[in-house]
């Protein structure tokens, strides 16, 4: 596995260049002077670097597990998308993709407090997720297609349920929601939350076909 995951990064090394056009294409990048060129250069680098760092996260982290595998406390180290094309991270340009939302989700997690989430799962497959001033009880399960959380408030009100995509490696959890039944489920409860955020926030998912948006986790 890992000559593999060695012989990828040096494909995607040699053509860097090549998928930093693509990026590029991908966001919108506007045309910029030598001088926006050359510091742009650098930022490219570095989103090169972090895709590759999730490209070869997502090679090495599994679903393969099941939810007894959850049990604990996850603390937040930062946001993260996924998509539901089975190829979407598959490729480095899925991966800036992935890399590039989520550094703009960060800036609004911060003001939802969602930057504070903590998930605890028990042994019997309850959970609760805190995300700031917000926290959602409920329980888990596991199907063929990945996890699905039943979401309560108040942990008697129910609020529906909402699919997710979970990957882990070693003590780390990548956690993703879908993002349409999130939002929905998040604005029953905005009364809680920052409205301006949220909105925009909503906002900015609802620019992309298939996301899934959540978080970064690691193990207590």
């Amino acid at each position: 596995m890992k000559k593999f995951i060695t012989t990828v990064l040096l494909a995607l090394v040699v053509s860097a260049s090549s998928y930093a056009f693509d990026i590029k294409d991908l966001f919108g990048g506007k045309e910029t002077t030598e001088t926006e060129s050359t510091s742009g250069s650098d930022n490219g680098s570095s989103g090169i670097l972090g895709a590759i760092g999730s490209f070869v996260n997502s090679v090495t982290a599994n679903s393969n597990f099941s939810v007894d595998d959850l049990v604990g406390t996850w603390n937040y180290t930062s946001p993260a998308v996924t998509f539901d094309s089975e190829n979407a991270l598959k490729n480095v340009g899925g991966a800036a993709a992935a890399t590039a939302v989520e550094s703009k989700l960060e800036p609004y997690y911060t003001r939802l407090g969602f930057d504070k989430t903590s998930l605890v799962v028990d042994a019997d497959h309850n959970f609760t997720l805190k995300m700031g001033l917000l926290t959602l009880k409920g329980t888990i399960e596991k199907d063929d297609e990945g996890m699905v959380f039943s979401f309560s408030a108040f942990g008697k009100v129910s609020l529906g349920q909402v699919r997710a995509n979970a990957t882990k490696s070693g003590s780390t959890l990548n956690l993703t929601f879908d993002a349409t039944k999130m939002v929905q489920l998040l604005t029953k409860v905005s009364s809680v939350l920052n409205s301006t955020a949220l909105n925009t926030l909503t906002t900015l998912l609802n620019s992309y076909d298939g996301i899934y948006m959540g978080f970064k986790l690691k193990k207590a």
